[in-house]
């Protein structure tokens, strides 16, 4: 099983567009990530994300580039920053297979550190530069591994 945590594409501050929508720079983001997951055969049973506008959008261009518009769905739980990691620990536990999580640096930082390292105070993986990064996480052996990280700034391929 795999658990890919994204990182939101760039959008416009709070002065700039109060609903917060994505930037060019950011749909453009968003895009290339949906591109990439559909070119690397990736299959998520679901593509969860926040209630934030941002996020949302962030994950319906990734599942749209990847013909998974059917997939994405808003978390059942609040996934901002300090919220409690259990709701999506135990929706982890009970997957039938592969998903995504498109949301907030912290929360998606705590998560990789909890199933890692068993600690979400340890950190084992880094945003930065933040907008539009991913990181694949994989079952294996009873634990938890970090598979890959991928960079809006990595070239495809």
């Amino acid at each position: 099983m795999k658990i890919y945590l994204i990182h939101h594409a760039t959008a416009f501050s709070l002065e700039e567009d109060p609903e917060r929508h994505l930037t060019d720079l950011g749909r453009d983001q968003a895009d290339r990530l949906g591109s990439r997951f559909r070119a690397a055969g990736v299959d998520p049973v679901r593509i969860l994300h926040s209630d934030k506008q941002w996020v949302s959008e962030t994950a319906d261009r990734i599942a749209a580039a990847m013909g998974m518009e059917d997939r994405t769905e808003l978390a059942a739980y609040p996934i901002n920053t300090g919220d409690d990691l259990s709701p999506f620990l135990a929706e982890i536990d009970q997957s039938a297979g592969d998903l995504m999580m498109v949301g907030h640096v912290e929360y998606l930082r705590r998560t990789a550190s909890k199933l890692v390292a068993g600690d979400e105070a340890i950190q084992v993986i880094g945003f930065k530069p933040n907008f539009g990064t991913v990181f694949c996480l994989e079952q294996e052996d009873g634990g938890w591994i970090v598979r890959f990280g991928w960079r809006q700034e990595h070239p495809a391929g």
